[in-house]
């Protein structure tokens, strides 16, 4: 399968504008649910107020009947005053199913009697359920219960004011039944007030809570995608940095490819014409011996080139790597090497594991195995590779070192650039260094040489 080299670009600007779209939406509906709630809130505290203006109003209309059939001992006043007292009496059963979970039909009964509006009571009954263990609603609950107390002394009150009328002793018991009926009055007066006054602060503590909780949701949402536009803003200028650093590397990639390209083409088709007109079978097979040799270095050249261009795309996947498995795996590529020949390889490991991409931590260990072969001294009878691993403070160091030719002083900053090769042997292209650079870049750590005439140290350090 083709890999298409705008995929690491389209998804590191897509995917974050969907998440701040997600961030978004989410933020809205969580905005709409608490408002929606404020808003139930405060129309079942509306609710309870009307209802507790048409408790207080059935209560003293009941009062008024009540005194009206003390002095006048008609019956109409009676009548009206049990369907007046009937209005508290209906909050009360309301009250009482709901701290004792009766059916919600005695609920709605009790609420109906009261006189409460039908398309409140859903609401009132919400508003109770939720905040009747709350702090916020035991004063009002409180007083609600007490004012049905006095409602039900009213009562008793008013049964001793009808059996007074009916036995014909109303007149001598007129000033004592007065009496308690205005004491009644003026309790529930106070109790209602009071029910008043707390269901009033309750409303607004409630109101300055769901507030604060709106005005901190808020901050909390402009806050989080600022910060996610801002965050996304770096992404972007970071993206058009590296793009511009690309585009710049792959300007001066092209420059140099085609002129790398261009000379072996040159060196082939003069090899082909000195072969064409040459009449020595001897000859002949030199001259293409040398097609060969140009041909398979062009052929690392171009390998090389399309794993940097892959390598320089692909996302990092650390995963807990052997070091030891790996550094043999890679000697054991290297190892039967034409140029491989006599070389002894030894390894010297101090840190076993380490965490980092596998695949891109091989290709720098390939690079540096393969550069000190091309470059091993054949002058030395002992030539040797030693790659060792040790652990310094919160770094971890993987050595490759040699006793090849080495490399001079003036060179050594010079080798990890792209197409820099240090010395006059035509065995490179190079690009071997350059991704070893690279790489090591990418695994966030860096690449070091030590060289002289005895040899080179090339040093990977990463961190734990």
């Amino acid at each position: 399968m083709k890999s298409d080299p705008n995929n690491h670009i389209r998804d590191n600007t897509i995917l974050p504008i969907g998440g701040l779209s997600i961030v978004l939406l989410i933020s809205l509906l969580l905005l709409i649910f608490t408002n929606y709630y404020t808003l139930r809130t405060m129309s079942a505290m509306r609710a309870y107020i009307y209802g507790e203006s048409a408790y207080s109003k059935g209560e003293k209309n009941a009062s008024q009947n009540l005194m009206l059939y003390i002095n006048t001992h008609d019956s109409v006043e009676w009548n009206d005053y049990l369907q007046n007292i009937a209005i508290p009496d209906g909050d009360r059963k309301a009250r009482e199913a709901l701290l004792n979970d009766l059916p919600m039909a005695e609920v709605r009964e009790g609420f109906l009697q009261g006189e409460n509006h039908p398309q409140d009571i859903d609401q009132m009954i919400w508003l109770f359920n939720t905040f009747k263990n709350s702090p916020l609603m035991r004063a009002p609950i409180g007083n609600w219960e007490r004012g049905d107390s006095l409602i039900q002394q009213k009562h008793l009150i008013a049964l001793q004011i009808k059996t007074a009328v009916d036995e014909g002793t109303i007149e001598l018991r007129k000033n004592e039944l007065l009496s308690a009926l205005k004491e009644n009055m003026n309790q529930l007066t106070l109790e209602e007030r009071n029910f008043s006054t707390s269901l009033g602060k309750t409303a607004r503590l409630i109101t300055d809570y769901l507030f604060l909780a709106n005005l901190l949701f808020i901050l909390v949402i402009v806050g989080s995608v600022t910060f996610y536009i801002f965050n996304l803003l770096r992404k972007l200028n970071q993206r058009n940095r590296d793009l511009t650093n690309a585009n710049n590397e792959l300007d001066r990639l092209v420059y140099t490819i085609s002129h790398d390209l261009r000379s072996p083409i040159n060196s082939l088709l003069g090899l082909v014409g000195l072969a064409e007109r040459e009449t020595k079978v001897e000859q002949i097979g030199i001259y293409l011996k040398m097609m060969n040799q140009a041909l398979r270095k062009q052929e690392t050249f171009v390998k090389e080139t399309i794993e940097m261009s892959r390598e320089n795309r692909t996302e990092i996947k650390r995963e807990i790597v052997d070091l030891s498995q790996l550094i043999d795996q890679v000697i054991s590529m290297h190892r039967h090497m034409p140029d491989a020949s006599g070389i002894r390889f030894s390894t010297e490991i101090g840190v076993y594991r380490i965490f980092t991409d596998r695949h891109k931590l091989e290709i720098i260990l390939r690079n540096l195995i393969s550069n000190a072969i091309k470059y091993h001294d054949p002058e030395k009878n002992d030539k040797y590779i030693k790659v060792s691993t040790f652990s310094e403070f919160d770094k971890i160091h993987i050595d490759v070192t040699d006793n090849g030719i080495g490399i001079k002083p003036e060179d050594q900053e010079k080798v990890f650039s792209m197409f820099y090769m240090a010395t006059s042997h035509d065995k490179g292209s190079g690009l071997g260094l350059y991704i070893v650079n690279e790489m090591t870049k990418k695994l966030g750590g860096g690449v070091f040489v030590k060289s002289s005439e005895e040899g080179s140290t090339f040093s990977v350090v990463l961190n734990k």
